[in-house]
């Protein structure tokens, strides 16, 4: 079987998502692909998009989060001829000079414009009926341009929850498979906090918290480690700043009375979050992933406009993680989770039940699955 997963590059996520795919169809003996697909259109393209996904998180935040309650309230779908749809149809045509090339069986996308791209491809018969086409939902909210993507087969969803909305936005709920996002198999396993600490060299003994700014780099570290700081009871730090390495040695020259353990991009994370009593980040749809896989409690931060603030949303309606505001400041959440054991305890226990371990895996097995039974009719 021969999978072809399609992404943009909008932060590591959606490539993390690929990855792991891509690493339990080959286990599965199944030949996978990952293409950037704007990247293979024009490279400009996918710079632009790149570029403009983090100056528009990092500068204009009101702008941003604006457009995106603009979007997401409207309740017309987009006119045939608009702008986006035309300039999508030049690209997916543009596109399908590569899936006729390989003749892929699957086609996965772990981006919305990418599937947007796959849906127009098979709106003008441009790709073969028998191909199967799945979308990845990265968040644990339905982007509004989802339903310009209605035409695939299959949505993979975090969670059964989205099923309401799906509908609201006239997707099809049958086709929703609630798998969970596809994480890497090492954060479905968990292994001792003692053991998970010496590992990493820190006291075995004492409360870990784990502090992450996402691989962007996004957020204010520098400020969360002074409040954390603060606090008169013991505890340490990982701090994890991802590409930023501004941030990174802005940070490394704080003076600090607690111990905090500095990394800048790290491949570890699995064994960080085993190390760590809870989780300090920002509520990306993979991080929070993880986390739950690992049944880790969250303090959410600094979440990007628009989905993010939609995962916060989500995580604190269904009493999944705590939320550090201006009028909730980050001290104030970790004071009120260590000093009440029985919060941490019920946080560990709902994540249990939104938990989705081995999701990578499953939705390979689901997908050759499918293939295998499609093919055995054919013969």
């Amino acid at each position: 079987m021969k999978v072809l997963i399609l992404s943009i590059s909008t932060g590591q996520g959606h490539h993390a998502t690929g990855q792991a795919l891509q690493n339990a169809f080959v286990q599965l003996g199944a030949d996978c692909e990952i293409l950037d697909a704007y990247e293979y259109i024009e490279p400009i393209l996918s710079h632009l998009v790149s570029k403009g996904y983090l100056l528009s998180a990092s500068y204009a935040k009101k702008i941003s989060s604006k457009l995106y309650d603009l979007v997401v309230k409207k309740k017309k779908p987009l006119k045939k001829y608009s702008v986006p749809k035309i300039t999508n149809t030049v690209w997916a045509k543009d596109l399908t000079t590569y899936i006729e090339k390989t003749k892929p069986d699957v086609i996965i996308c772990t981006h919305v414009l990418s599937a947007i791209l796959v849906h127009i491809m098979k709106e003008r018969n441009w790709v073969d009926d028998k191909v199967v086409t799945v979308g990845i939902v990265t968040d644990f909210t339905l982007h509004p341009l989802w339903e310009e993507a209605n035409l695939l087969d299959y949505f993979v969803t975090p969670t059964e929850l989205l099923e309401f909305q799906m509908k609201k936005k006239g997707l099809d709920a049958k086709k929703m498979l609630p798998i969970g996002i596809p994480i890497k198999p090492q954060f479905s396993e968990r292994i001792g906090k003692r053991e998970a600490r010496e590992r990493l060299g820190l006291d075995p003994d004492m409360r870990t918290i784990l502090l992450m700014s996402g691989s962007m780099g996004y957020g204010k570290i520098d400020e969360s480690i002074w409040m954390l700081d603060s606090l008169n009871f013991d505890f340490q730090v990982i701090v994890v700043c991802g590409n930023n390495k501004r941030m990174l040695k802005k940070i490394e020259g704080i003076k600090t009375k607690k111990r905090f353990d500095i990394y800048g991009y790290v491949d570890n994370v699995d064994l960080m979050m085993d190390a760590a009593d809870c989780i300090i980040t920002k509520p990306g749809g993979i991080t929070s992933s993880e986390a739950m896989a690992k049944g880790l409690p969250m303090i959410m931060i600094n979440p990007i406009p628009g989905h993010e603030m939609r995962n916060a949303e989500f995580f604190l309606n269904n009493g999944l993680a705590l939320y550090a505001t201006k009028s909730f400041p980050l001290d104030e959440a970790v004071f009120t989770l260590f000093h009440h054991p029985e919060r941490l305890d019920l946080l560990r226990s709902t994540i249990e039940i939104y938990a989705k371990r081995h999701s990578a895996r499953n939705l390979c097995e689901f997908l050759i699955n499918k293939h295998n039974e499609q093919t055995s009719k054919m013969n």
